[in-house]
């Protein structure tokens, strides 16, 4: 593996720091506009799970595992974040916490609908294929 250059070693140390006294600001002093507040809770989720990510892929070479059983637990792990984020809406819906006027809304349903279409040519390519091996036996 290659050797990870020092400068992104020291960003990743410097952001490391920063976070820490943010997260300190956030717990002791008032309300944050919230539409920031929302855009830093993102980019902290991206980067905590692209930071797991690349360390278990690191991880992964060191031992000598085959990349792609980690990519298979990375998506197995990303389902079970997904599952968990769908429940927490679905209660956020029922309380009336979300509506249809909710901003995000409409990116929400074409994303869902995006993933739909995509499960439903997954199953029917899965459902082919078994019929091809039940031909073939």
């Amino acid at each position: 593996m290659t050797k990870i250059p020092e400068s992104l070693t020291h960003e990743i140390r410097h952001l490391t720091s920063e976070l820490r006294r943010v997260e300190q600001r956030l717990k002791s002093e008032l309300e944050p506009d919230p539409t920031a507040l929302n855009d830093f809770r993102h980019a902290v989720d991206n980067a905590r799970l692209t930071a797991w990510s690349v360390s278990e892929l690191i991880n992964a070479e060191r031992v000598k595992k085959d990349p792609n059983t980690v990519m298979a637990f990375l998506s197995a792990e990303r389902l079970r974040r997904f599952d968990q984020l769908v429940k927490s809406l679905c209660g956020d819906i029922e309380r009336g916490l979300i509506t249809v006027q909710t901003n995000g809304m409409q990116s929400l349903s074409d994303s869902v609908n995006t993933l739909q279409q995509r499960l439903t040519q997954a199953s029917r390519q899965r459902t082919q294929a078994y019929k091809v091996k039940d031909a073939a036996s």
